[in-house]
């Protein structure tokens, strides 16, 4: 199941903020510990490729619409579920923006304060606007 991917993603990112060294085992643990089927790991590895390959992208994005907050002050539970809806947002088509931001809440409420709900809600409805009216423009 997606969810259980992106549930994968969200804790190798978390651990990545502490130790940017992690190995395939490492990632294979929590694809265990998830009980990800082949389809979800490949998700979940394309996700990680995609926050990889765009991190500094998806970390400006996130730092312009978390209004008053430097991207080091968010709490790091939030910053993980944002940099994985921002991801999907822009670089999954598929997937629809309502679902990766639902998806994101969901580990907010989790993994992170109750106060958080409300602010992450915001920000990642204020990127899903704008990346509305920019596919808009083109």
């Amino acid at each position: 199941m997606r969810r259980d991917a992106r549930e994968a993603v969200y804790k190798f990112l978390y651990a990545e903020l502490f130790n940017d060294d992690q190995d395939d085992g490492f990632v294979g643990e929590i694809f265990k510990e998830q009980k990800l089927n082949d389809t979800d790991k490949k998700f979940a590895l394309d996700l990680i490729s995609a926050v990889h390959e765009h991190k500094n992208k998806i970390e400006e994005d996130i730092s312009k619409f978390a209004k008053g907050y430097k991207i080091e002050r968010l709490y790091s539970t939030d910053k993980c579920a944002l940099t994985l809806a921002f991801a999907e947002i822009k670089y999954f088509n598929d997937i629809p923006s309502v679902v990766s931001i639902d998806e994101a809440l969901f580990l907010v409420k989790k993994y992170s304060t109750p106060e958080s709900l409300n602010y992450v809600n915001g920000i990642l409805a204020a990127y899903k606007k704008f990346t509305e009216s920019e596919d808009g423009n083109n």
